[in-house]
């Protein structure tokens, strides 16, 4: 059943072949009895969510996750004059519809579903992000298309009808997004990144890439998806710093607001002009997210690479992460 009131918020981002990093990070977060009420998944991260929200756990995906091929997920796309992708996604949807991946009468429940799911995908008309969720205020129903569409990497895979609307990944514009955690007003958030980055240290807190310089080019095209892959996620950064800006300002002026309102009442109304929302009612301070994220850059063919021995990889490398993610924000380790 879902919560009420969501505390906890998980963010996945996208990966493709790497997704089975999730999967160890989930274990050792049901190790120390922490679950989710909020999933926010993007491309890999969506159809994990959905997997997570149709009542698997860690165990259970895992197996899932051990079996999985790239022949069950991908085929070459054999119309190379009219396809205007190198691979073709009807693998996936075969596997994510008959292998036990997702329970959609599940998912669409409120009174089954495991938790809040929220997927975002880029209508490629106008580049918007689109967040689709089996809780939002606008009900939908989520179905196969709305995790193909999420999936839907520009170039590789082909694009996925919503209606007439067509879609590409939700990397495009956010591959981890952390606003749409913000907005289930969550309060504990966790974002999964696969994406070695650093805290620069700035008031801002905005998280970047290793400083070492590519060498060669096929460390500099790595490393031109990666900035790609992060952008976003500083954008949201930034955000939550704003926010969390605005609440402190809030605060303070609540305090001299008897002394002087009419100047409290003005200033905070261009604050709500300036952001386009009421900052007395919308905004409360939010603490700082904890990032599990690689120490190294994973190889870049992994994201269309689905194998057992880097699963294995994978799956390690997500669990001792975490653990190192837990342990530096001070949390005991059992």
């Amino acid at each position: 059943m879902l919560s009420e009131n969501p505390k906890r918020a998980l963010v996945l981002s996208g990966g493709g072949g790497r997704g089975a990093y999730h999967v160890g990070v989930l274990r050792f977060l049901e190790e120390h009895e922490w679950f989710p009420d909020v999933v926010v998944g993007t491309s890999i991260g969506a159809v994990n969510g959905a997997a997570l929200a149709s009542g698997h756990n860690s165990r259970s995906l895992w197996a899932l996750w051990r079996r999985l091929r790239t022949k069950d997920v991908q085929k070459p796309n054999w119309n190379p004059f009219t396809a205007v992708s190198l691979l073709d996604t009807a693998p996936l949807r075969q596997t994510l519809l008959n292998d036990g991946w997702v329970d959609f009468n599940r998912i669409n429940s409120a009174d089954e579903a495991a938790v809040h799911l929220r997927i975002t995908a880029t209508e490629i008309a106008t580049g918007l992000l689109h967040v689709f969720g089996n809780s939002l205020d606008k009900k939908i129903e989520i179905t196969v298309e709305h995790i193909l569409s999420s999936c839907s990497i520009p170039l590789i895979y082909p694009h996925t009808n919503l209606g007439t609307t067509k879609y590409w990944d939700g990397a495009v514009v956010a591959n981890t997004p952390l606003s749409a955690a913000i907005a289930t007003g969550a309060e504990e958030i966790f974002v999964v990144i696969m994406t070695p980055i650093k805290q620069t240290g700035n008031t801002n807190n905005i998280p970047s890439l290793p400083a070492s310089l590519p060498t060669n080019l096929y460390e500099a095209a790595s490393m031109t998806l990666e900035w790609a892959l992060l952008a976003s996620f500083q954008a949201d950064m930034k955000m939550f710093s704003l926010i969390n800006s605005l609440a402190a300002i809030r605060d303070e002026l609540d305090k001299i607001r008897a002394d002087y309102p009419e100047i409290v009442d003005q200033y905070m109304e261009d604050v709500n002009n300036f952001v386009g929302a009421n900052v007395k009612q919308a905004y409360k301070k939010l603490k700082s997210p904890i990032i599990i994220c690689p120490e190294d850059f994973i190889p870049v063919e992994q994201i269309v690479s689905y194998t057992e021995e880097w699963h294995e990889k994978l799956y390690q490398m997500g669990y001792n992460d975490m653990k190192r993610a837990w342990q530096n924000a001070g949390r005991p380790v059992e």
